[in-house]
């Protein structure tokens, strides 16, 4: 009788394991399948023919923010790589501050001074794309720098760091370095941008085969090292344990790693790879954990490239990814800039582009 009692028991238990599986299941195959759409997309080739055009140029810069050293970094690649090319004759930028609404603004001033070009990146994707879309009715191109993949019709092109593969980067080394359990919570950029949709995929994508690992909480951060330690603050009174944090942008990670030492909880804590934000090389070359996965500044750079190929019809690739690389704490050295500001990240740009 006690056998066939526990042969039951083994049987709902299976019963209800498949059940769990069979409604993970959806979501899971959904992800596979957004991703391999995304990827498909990012291959495809565009003919832009219809957007050549003589110069003189004028590149207008729609930033959906510049309270943000890596957009600082960022426009700097784009004048950089304007002033290498005498057909540019000017580069016009504009400022959003965090507010959809005004970078919509933003947009439709810069068609209407007829910019030949217009480099983006966004607070909000969805919010902007109407305004995108007119300017490529109008016949100038769109070329997206830097946060994330967009296949919308108001953006022809992408240079960006996928967010996708960062943030599975940064999920697997997080993992590992926590040996495969604990409660985590992630700290990822402003909602709604693909940034933040795409990390957070990619870490529930790569937790799925690892089920001791329970994700707590995921917040918003906006990449502000002051918003993701308040954050923090909060989450550190409401959870007792918190084994470890997933926050692939090093801006945020410093400000979490400091809201979990002045409550001396940091020793209790992993920390994920961040990126090469100074201030976080310098945590990781002093602590010697988390490391790096690199968000390059120079997609700015790339974005300009490509949008100066659009304006001579040539074929350009939706999406062009800058490559991200792990930097592992005991290289983090290497790359640390130990008398620059926290605020300053690894480049190749001549010392005159370079912010002041």
């Amino acid at each position: 009788m006690m056998f066939r009692r526990w042969i039951s028991k083994v049987a709902v238990l299976a019963v209800a394991a498949s059940s769990v599986v069979a409604l993970l299941m959806p979501t899971m195959l959904r992800a596979q399948t957004d991703r391999a759409a995304q990827t498909k997309q990012m291959a495809e080739m565009v003919n832009t023919t219809k957007f050549k055009k003589p110069g003189p140029y004028t590149i207008g810069v729609a930033a959906g923010y510049m309270s943000n050293s890596w957009v600082v970094f960022c426009l700097q690649h784009i004048r950089y790589e304007a002033s290498l090319h005498k057909d540019v004759k000017d580069v016009i930028v504009t400022d959003a501050a965090f507010n959809p609404a005004k970078q919509v603004s933003d947009i439709e001033d810069l068609i209407a001074k007829n910019v030949s070009l217009i480099i983006y990146w966004p607070v909000d994707d969805k919010a902007i794309q109407p305004a995108l879309a007119k300017a490529v009715a109008k016949g100038i191109p769109t070329v997206n720098a830097g946060g994330g993949f967009s296949s919308a019709e108001g953006t022809v092109s992408n240079a960006f760091i996928d967010q996708w593969t960062l943030g599975e980067m940064v999920a697997r080394h997080l993992v590992k370095d926590m040996g495969g359990k604990g409660k985590i919570f992630a700290m990822l950029p402003i909602a709604g941008t693909t940034a933040a949709v795409d990390q957070l995929a990619a870490l529930k994508f790569v937790l799925k085969d690892h089920q001791n690992i329970e994700l707590l909480s995921a917040e918003h951060g906006d990449w502000n090292r002051a918003k993701a330690k308040q954050i923090t603050e909060n989450l550190l009174q409401r959870y007792p344990r918190i084994d470890g944090v997933f926050s692939p942008a090093g801006q945020m990670s410093i400000g979490v790693a400091e809201a979990f030492e002045e409550a001396g909880r940091l020793k209790g804590v992993v920390m994920s790879p961040g990126d090469e934000y100074n201030g976080w090389l310098k945590w990781v070359v002093k602590h010697q954990q988390g490391g790096a996965v690199t968000f390059p500044t120079r997609a700015g750079q790339e974005a300009t490239k490509l949008g100066l190929k659009i304006l001579h019809g040539e074929p350009v690739p939706r999406g062009l990814i800058i490559p991200s690389e792990y930097i592992a704490p005991k290289d983090a050295a290497k790359f640390a800039e130990m008398d620059k500001p926290d605020d300053w990240w690894a480049s190749n740009l001549p010392a005159q582009f370079k912010p002041k």
